[in-house]
């Protein structure tokens, strides 16, 4: 791994990458749902929440993150490593970069749009925050950021491995869209299946009560563990990904 190959590798997907336009447009498409949902949020406040002159905006966005996150994610990553294989440029690539470079450049300009996606969807609860009369919470806010950003990006490195084990586009949307479901059937079977550990959507959901106000005393604990796991489900399938990558034959 070459920290200067993951710059090159990420700068080049940033600024020239083919894709790189489309996935920025993911990217707005999602902040503008998620102003949606905020510039037309009376009716999904009374139906439910009781107080609805103490508008939970970062909340509100927070659960378009978790719902949408998930799928937007998986239409800009699906094909990252996917398509560079299936049009044989990734050989050339390979011999001029270290294949975990390759990854982690891809892996971290993807992290760099959904990072700047989360801080965008935080300054339109800040702004509706402030229209609203209320507050600022700029506790809430940073912890909204945080958790985003690490929830969207556990998405990220599930489907960049199975963007690295596929050998075309069509195998790795299939494969992306499964596991998907799969993951959506087991948070499903609900909080007594010990199967909600190995999803994202349950550590992502344990911060949505914070969402109203930052937490205190005990509080802490519980958003640092959430934090911690998202942190370390990352960790996890981006080592499967490098793995899987120098495994390969190309």
């Amino acid at each position: 791994m070459n920290f200067s190959e993951i710059r090159i590798i990420g700068e080049d997907e940033t600024l020239r990458g083919s894709k790189s336009r489309y996935v920025w447009l993911f990217g707005g498409v999602f902040i503008f749902l998620c102003f949606l949902v905020m510039h037309y949020s009376t009716s999904y406040l009374f139906l439910f929440f009781s107080n609805s002159g103490d508008i939970p905006y970062t909340l509100i966005s927070y659960q378009v993150v978790l719902f949408i996150g998930p799928f937007m994610t998986m239409i800009a990553s699906f094909d990252i490593i996917s398509s560079e294989t299936e049009t044989g440029s990734v050989r050339y690539i390979l011999s001029k970069v270290h294949r975990s470079s390759f990854v982690l450049g891809k892996f971290f300009f993807l992290l760099l749009v959904f990072t700047s996606v989360s801080s965008g969807i935080a300054l339109i609860s800040l702004i509706y925050q402030y229209s609203s009369g209320n507050a600022f919470q700029f506790e809430s806010i940073i912890l909204f950021w945080v958790s985003s950003s690490l929830y969207l990006g556990c998405f990220i490195s599930i489907f960049i491995f199975i963007s690295t084990l596929s050998a075309n586009n069509k195998i790795s949307f299939t494969m992306s869209a499964v596991f998907l479901g799969i993951l959506i059937f087991f948070i499903l079977q609900g909080n007594e299946s010990y199967l909600k550990y190995i999803t994202p959507f349950f550590y992502g959901a344990k911060n949505m009560e914070f969402m109203r106000g930052f937490p205190v005393e005990g509080g802490y604990l519980k958003v640092f563990e959430s934090l911690l796991s998202m942190f370390l489900y990352i960790l996890a399938f981006l080592s499967m990904s490098l793995v899987a990558i120098k495994r390969r034959d190309f």
